[in-house]
């Protein structure tokens, strides 16, 4: 069980380690699209034919310009892409920042901890959060694509948004309840001891 949790650990830490360089990555990206004639924006947008840009997808969002030969609605749907990239890939880096301090919280290796126990305050709190952030990216990608849509008219793009993980993140909250729970027993418990 030690080195299972010692593999998640290393791994949450990996994968929050690349989210956040994924949420520089888009930043870049959005400046470098901002202004349309550096090399970088040309490298994505370029006329190859008759046509200039295909679907895009990630973090449950997928964006796909119907207009692909109008510059304007490809550099947008690049901004809108990047853009969800931001707030995804942040959203996502919590999520792992989270399961990382969990499992050291729980171990009682935080300055926050209050035992070597999964039912303390802080490790509800983190868990709730983590429920929160899986709700909020779907969310948040349903509002850039209204958005988007509105500005650039209805009928220029088109995209999706993966529900799937607004599901997850209601049972993560839902779980939270149950560690709030677990935490009243081990009081009562040791309250009786």
């Amino acid at each position: 069980m030690k080195k299972l949790n010692k593999v998640i650990v290393i791994a949450s830490k990996v994968f929050e380690v690349g989210s956040w360089i994924g949420v520089a990555a888009a930043i870049i990206m959005c400046f470098a699209i901002g202004f349309r004639n550096t090399g970088i924006s040309e490298f994505f947008v370029e006329n190859s034919g008759n046509v200039i840009l295909s679907e895009m997808s990630s973090g449950g969002f997928t964006i796909y310009p119907v207009d692909n030969t109008n510059p304007d609605v490809c550099f947008g749907s690049l901004m809108t892409f990047f853009v969800s990239m931001i707030f995804t890939s942040t959203l996502t880096a919590m999520i792992f920042r989270n399961i990382f301090l969990i499992f050291r919280t729980v171990e009682g290796k935080t300055k926050f901890a209050e035992g070597v126990t999964p039912f303390q305050k802080p490790v509800i709190r983190m868990v709730r959060e983590i429920g929160i952030f899986c709700v909020s990216i779907p969310v948040i990608n349903l509002i850039i694509s209204i958005i988007a849509k509105a500005v650039m008219g209805a009928d220029a793009i088109e995209t999706s948004v993966e529900m799937m993980v607004l599901i997850f993140g209601l049972v993560i909250i839902a779980l939270s309840q149950f560690f709030a729970y677990g935490m009243e027993l081990e009081s009562d418990v040791e309250g009786l001891v």
